[in-house]
């Protein structure tokens, strides 16, 4: 971890202990030891029910009492966004806060406490679904190297967000475009041209799978005269009174 997120990071654990903050995004998915690949920002989570508007600006207002200059980017129910900026070298980083359900208990590591490794996982999940960035998918991929694709769409349900489409339909399209993405964008996260095939392998596989399920779901659902098989809706175990702004 750079010099400048280190500081950083502990300034914000220690401003967030009343909620309290736990890292998560990248730098978690280095702790868990699961990649080691270059992060650009600090990812932290609270399951914390005051409103983010209030956490957000406890956070920027402490970190300016520090020295830091910090600047809200944007605030919702669920999530916030500040730049933070370091007065002496005028070094940058964006900071986001992130309310998530832990349904483990976190990990004290030498970063501070960290989402729990399932927690984080299904926090990438989901971002493959809602982005299908790179670098999620290169995390999920060296987790599918200690879960199964079964535990891994199970970590992502448990994460799925109200305000955004999770479903198995979202991931399955996302993984398939790993195709599309270009080798660069893997490769500026240090891997080489033999894992980038072995990564689009994987992702084709398990969308190819969740395909062919999908289709005998849907057969099923035929035969039995049902319109398609009912599975449990991930968003039926939220409580939106509990993150009400």
């Amino acid at each position: 971890m750079p010099e400048l997120h280190a500081r950083l990071l502990e300034d914000v654990l220690a401003l967030g202990s009343p909620y309290p903050l736990v890292l998560t995004g990248g730098y978690a998915v280095q702790a868990h030891q699961l990649v080691d690949r270059p992060s650009q920002d600090l990812d932290v989570a609270t399951q914390n029910p005051a409103p983010m508007a209030d956490i957000a600006h406890y956070l920027v207002d402490g970190l300016t009492r520090l020295g830091w200059r910090a600047e809200t980017i944007e605030v919702s129910p669920l999530s916030a966004r500040f730049l933070v900026t370091d007065p002496d070298s005028g070094q940058e980083c964006e900071v986001d806060i992130l309310k998530e359900v832990f349904w483990h208990p976190t990990v004290p590591t030498s970063y501070g406490p960290v989402l729990s490794e399932q927690d984080v996982i299904g926090t990438k999940v989901r971002a493959i679904a809602e982005r299908g960035a790179a670098r999620d998918l290169i995390d999920v991929y060296a987790a599918s190297h200690r879960w199964t694709t079964t535990d891994l769409e199970e970590f992502g349900r448990r994460h799925a967000r109200p305000d955004t489409l999770f479903g198995p339909a979202e991931l399955q399209a996302r993984l398939a475009g790993a195709d599309w993405i270009d080798d660069t964008e893997f490769a500026a996260y240090g891997l080489d041209e033999q894992t980038i095939d072995d990564l689009r392998t994987w992702a084709r596989d398990w969308s190819d799978a969740m395909a062919r399920r999908a289709a005998a779901e849907n057969a099923y659902g035929k035969e039995s005269g049902e319109a398609g098989s009912v599975q449990e809706d991930p968003y039926d175990r939220f409580d939106p009174d509990e993150y009400e702004n």
